[in-house]
């Protein structure tokens, strides 16, 4: 059997310990005798950190050696204390002086420890310091910087994959909370990153660091627009919105990438739709992303396979319903979609659901979309009694019409016979406006003032549904005002009813 190399403890080097009293001296002077200059190793308590920034510090020092340093310090900070210690011994510094060392192995590992310590406030605090209190002959040619605009040259400018990976995954670190998020605008960072997107969408990544790189700065964006003071200002007139609409448009309708995991490629596209959502929350993002026909291409999502995708195609689409044209393209495009993700009911969470309600409102304001979606769901009282309330009367009112198909005035018969029996309140923000509001609790006014033609058509279904019709023309007559303008209709001849409806009708008005 052959040999195998045997793979070394990275940073770990053995030990041998003496019981000798000479050996066990506490105050002995040299107590790194026993190691050489360039030799990674971990030490104890307050020199664990300082024995390896020393390392990181040293001009000259071997390739190997300043991989090996960068990766010990990063296995080390995997908690919290050990963060702070790191911190306390100038790694962040150090690291950030690597960031442009010729070696690309170096760059990888100096990204990767930044994103370590940048989980930490502490570590974030000293990033706009970066390297430049380091002396002149550590720093070398390149004029010492802030940390945040190295990762971003960085970003632009190296042609490895890995390393563009890793100053990614540390702008994300940086981003994690609100102090972050402003130092990655008030720095330029956000500028560099939408540089680097709309230089790369809406091409799909053509490799797994590729992916993540781009999920990263995905998440970055979300943090950055959502929780920074002029998060949006450098995404909006670089074509950005435009670019990753077209990104989500090229995804396969699988939604598997290629050479992604199903969990990053899933995540991949919730995070584009969320960084849309967010720009949306400006009129300028918003028109961006309806120029670049957004509404289309997220539609798609609604029924995506993940919960969490549907949810944030639900919320860019709310977003894109302030705008007029925005209610315009929903009605072209999402009535369907929406309406089979609110039938979805207990499969579905509780904020896509009310986040979906709003969105129907909104996009309610157009009187067409009022009427396409009350025909999409007019088959479920509790769905219009929750999104409209009394006011379904008026958008189910031209579904009973006699051009109507006979099934769907049937339907909307029983939806008129629901909502004048019992009142609703439905939308609060009453859009179209009710006048006067007291028409909300009693239906059967609101019913003869909103709805044009309302007792004509009840009329013309006593042949299609006499109980029904019978029913609602009996709840609206006892309103003495809605009697007499039925009364007035029926001796003027202005309304057509069969030979068999005479007797109820007549009986009715003259009772």
């Amino acid at each position: 059997m052959a040999k195998e190399p045997v793979q070394l403890l990275q940073g770990y080097k053995r030990h041998i310990t003496s019981e000798f009293l000479a050996d066990r001296y506490p105050y002995l002077e040299d107590i790194r005798g026993h190691l050489r200059p360039d030799e990674v190793s971990m030490a104890h308590g307050e020199r664990q950190f300082p024995r390896l920034v020393e390392q990181l510090k040293t001009p000259g020092l071997a390739l190997d050696k300043l991989c090996e340093a960068l990766r010990t310090i990063c296995d080390l900070c995997s908690n919290q204390e050990n963060k702070c210690q790191a911190i306390a011994a100038d790694v962040v510094a150090a690291a950030t002086n690597l960031l442009t060392h010729e070696s690309i192995p170096v760059r990888r590992d100096a990204a990767q420890v930044i994103g370590s310590l940048a989980l930490l406030i502490g570590g974030r605090s000293l990033m706009p310091i970066g390297n430049t209190e380091m002396a002149k002959k550590l720093t070398g040619q390149v004029a010492a910087a802030p940390t945040l605009p190295r990762l971003a040259k960085l970003l632009l400018s190296c042609n490895d994959e890995i390393v563009k990976m890793n100053v990614a995954r540390a702008m994300k670190a940086v981003t994690i909370f609100r102090d972050g998020c402003q130092q990655a605008v008030d720095q330029g960072t956000v500028h560099s990153i939408a540089q680097y997107l709309c230089a790369t969408l809406p091409d799909l990544p053509s490799s797994e660091p590729l992916a993540l790189c781009l999920l990263y700065l995905l998440q970055t964006l979300g943090a950055v627009t959502m929780y920074a003071s002029g998060g949006m200002r450098d995404l909006f007139g670089v074509n950005l919105i435009e670019r990753i609409v077209g990104f989500l448009a090229k995804i396969p309708q699988d939604g598997q990438l290629p050479g992604v995991s199903a969990t990053d490629s899933v995540e991949l596209a919730r995070q584009a739709l969320r960084v849309v959502w967010h720009c949306g929350n400006d009129p300028k993002g918003r028109k961006e992303t309806l120029k670049a026909e957004g509404v289309q291409v997220i539609t798609g999502y609604l029924d995506a396979g993940d919960s969490k995708v549907r949810e944030s195609a639900v919320c860019a689409l709310n977003v894109a319903s302030l705008e007029t044209q925005g209610k315009k393209d929903i009605l072209q495009y999402s009535p369907e979609g929406l309406a089979k993700l609110l039938h979805r009911g207990d499969n579905e969470t509780s904020y896509l659901h009310e986040t979906c309600v709003q969105l129907i409102r909104s996009a309610s304001e157009l009187p067409a979309f009022r009427l396409a979606f009350a025909r999409l769901i007019v088959g479920s009282t509790w769905l219009l009694e929750k999104i409209y309330g009394t006011t379904s009367l008026a958008a189910i009112s031209p579904l009973l019409r006699p051009e109507e198909d006979v099934e769907v005035r049937a339907q909307a018969l029983q939806v008129a016979l629901h909502f004048l029996s019992k009142p609703s309140a439905g939308d609060e923000i009453r859009v179209p406006p009710v006048c006067p509001l007291e028409n909300i609790e009693e239906p059967r006014n609101f019913a003869l003032e909103e709805c044009v033609d309302i007792l004509h058509n009840l009329v013309s279904l006593i042949d299609v549904d006499r109980d029904a019709s019978m029913q609602c023309l009996v709840a609206l007559c006892q309103i003495s005002r809605n009697k007499e303008e039925l009364r007035s209709m029926v001796q003027d001849g202005r309304v057509n009813m069969s030979k068999a409806a005479e007797p109820e009708v007549h009986s009715l008005i003259c009772s």
